[in-house]
């Protein structure tokens, strides 16, 4: 049986270097097949079996130089992990957890009775304010969060295209405005536009997991849709100012807890990656 000892040793350093694509196995399967190709006719021409491994290494040169190839992308980025994608990996965690953080305090602070019929000097009052604030503020972390985590998805995938680009500039929009935080249909639907068409990009470069990706692309454009169908249809009693508290209760959960949910295992996956090293050492010829 032949012993094909300097090409497992060139498999393995070619494994290490692109451990972090989905189709590695294919892909290692495919070079073996390649480089066993290759050193078979080497020997059909005379040359010893170790003779003709390493003249085919010479040709396929360093293993480190070919993942760079593997990792390069139409626009000639290299897509690869990197500490700052894992960073924004656990950036999306954070912000997941924010987001939920958010949504219970803002559902905490609904549950208190209406400002108008409670004195301004009476406690109950002051831990609605303190619940809203806290609630809205950790919206709009959990909305900065995010952005860093599609920095870092940018970053992994080294281009998501125009789809891509409008999908982020729409989201930053709609963190933006959660400055505004009462503007429940506003942000979501803004949100909601940009993820979807940031996860869509996503999906077309089928790199993140696919059932993250649709949960974080559709639970806001879904809370959104939600929210934007009850209020036409003017469910429950308005406020004394003219909105629909059941509206919100229902479609900001919607959103919230679907898009968190997708974010955390986008985030999970974004985080677990190790950082690739593609950086050439010696070639294998000199070794």
């Amino acid at each position: 049986m032949a012993d094909y000892a300097l090409i497992d040793g060139y498999l393995e350093t070619l494994r290490a270097s692109l451990r972090w694509r989905r189709d590695l196995d294919d892909v290692i399967a495919e070079m073996e097949d390649h480089l066993i190709s290759a050193t078979e006719r080497f020997e059909a021409r005379g040359a010893d079996q170790m003779t003709a491994q390493q003249r085919t290494l010479d040709e396929f040169g360093d293993p480190r130089v070919l993942a760079i190839a593997f990792a390069s992308t139409p626009t000639g980025g290299i897509a690869v992990p990197t500490a700052f994608t894992k960073s924004a990996g656990k950036f999306g965690v954070a912000s997941a957890v924010a987001w939920s953080i958010g949504l219970i305090a803002i559902a905490i602070s609904a549950g208190f009775p209406d400002a108008t019929s409670v004195d301004p000097e009476q406690f109950v009052l002051n831990a609605q304010s303190a619940f809203w604030v806290v609630g809205s503020m950790s919206l709009l972390v959990a909305g900065g969060l995010m952005i860093v985590t599609m920095l870092g998805l940018y970053r992994r995938t080294a281009s998501l295209g125009v789809l891509g680009i409008a999908g982020f500039a729409i989201t930053s929009l709609g963190v933006a405005a959660l400055l505004v935080a009462w503007a429940f249909g506003f942000w979501m639907t803004l949100i909601g536009l940009g993820v979807m068409l940031f996860a869509l990009a996503l999906l077309r470069r089928d790199l993140a997991p696919r059932l993250w990706t649709v949960m974080w692309g559709s639970g806001m454009a879904l809370g959104a849709i939600t929210w934007q169908v009850l209020r036409w249809r003017e469910v429950g009693d308005p406020d004394r100012w003219g909105d629909y508290p059941l509206v919100t209760a229902i479609a900001l959960p919607v959103g919230v807890v679907v898009m968190a949910i997708g974010l955390a295992g986008i985030g999970r996956w974004l985080g677990g990656e190790q950082p690739a090293d593609l950086t050439p050492r010696e070639p294998l010829s000199t070794a």
